[in-house]
């Protein structure tokens, strides 16, 4: 969420501040802070941040603070959530972010984006079918389904970023159909076909170093067959599945 305090102050809520190192995507390895921003306008039944999402927390922290606590480095800064684009007060953060030298990448689901909005990555993670909670969560699975790809929302963001990367994760026992869910989106994002392979990763679903390295076997065939990239998740064979990684 984001407010203006009573100072007229630009604030969002965050859910967690940390460094570590980028974990996923063209990044992986680099040291980075991350900024993780609480909300989000999805429900996807595998998420792996629900203390921004499907249980949002946090306090919120003035933008001129956060830009503050972003001096001590490293250079690379990660704006993530929950959706950060959900926020006009993302803006003025990534401005400042960036007129203090450093590179920001947003991480997004591609759904949303706020004007004025320009920063060196943009790492958007289009949901697929597998995305979708429950039908049991009627109410909740209707309004994740109608909101959780906007193909013209995608196109625009990559605009307005430097360099662009789409992440997909897939599950290892639905390769083929989601490969087909995906081909659909690109078709949809870029009917001309301008989008490089390699600008797209494909992750597995999981947050167990077993069930990754499962996934990661059976998604190399693809990704030499289609030219994408395997998308690793770095931080939690480092780490483990835990905040502050």
């Amino acid at each position: 969420m984001a407010e203006v305090d009573g100072r007229g102050e630009l604030r969002l809520r965050i859910q967690e501040q940390f460094v570590s190192i980028q974990g996923e995507g063209g990044l992986v390895g680099t040291p980075s802070r991350f900024i993780r921003i609480s909300g989000c306008n999805l429900r996807c039944q595998w998420c792996d941040s629900r203390a921004s999402s499907w249980e949002a927390e946090g306090e919120f922290v003035e933008v001129e603070a956060l830009l503050a606590g972003a001096a001590a480095g490293p250079r690379h800064v990660v704006v993530t959530g929950g959706e950060p684009l959900l926020f006009p007060a993302v803006v003025p953060l990534v401005d400042g972010l960036r007129a203090a030298g450093h590179h920001v990448t947003i991480e997004t689901a591609g759904t949303v984006i706020p004007e004025g909005l320009q920063c060196d990555l943009v790492s958007i993670s289009p949901k697929l079918s597998n995305s979708d909670p429950s039908p049991s969560q009627t109410r909740l699975a209707l309004a994740h389904r109608e909101r959780r790809f906007a193909p013209e929302v995608v196109r625009r963001l990559i605009a307005a970023a430097d360099d662009f990367q789409l992440k997909y994760v897939v599950r290892p026992d639905s390769i083929e159909a989601e490969l087909a869910e995906i081909d659909a989106q690109l078709a949809a994002i870029d009917p001309e076909g301008r989008v490089p392979a390699a600008a797209l990763y494909l992750m597995p679903e999981g947050t167990e170093a077993t069930q990754l390295e499962r996934g990661y076997a059976a998604l190399v065939p693809h990704c030499q067959r289609r030219g994408h990239r395997l998308g690793l998740r770095l931080h939690i064979s480092l780490f483990g599945h835990r905040p502050g990684t």
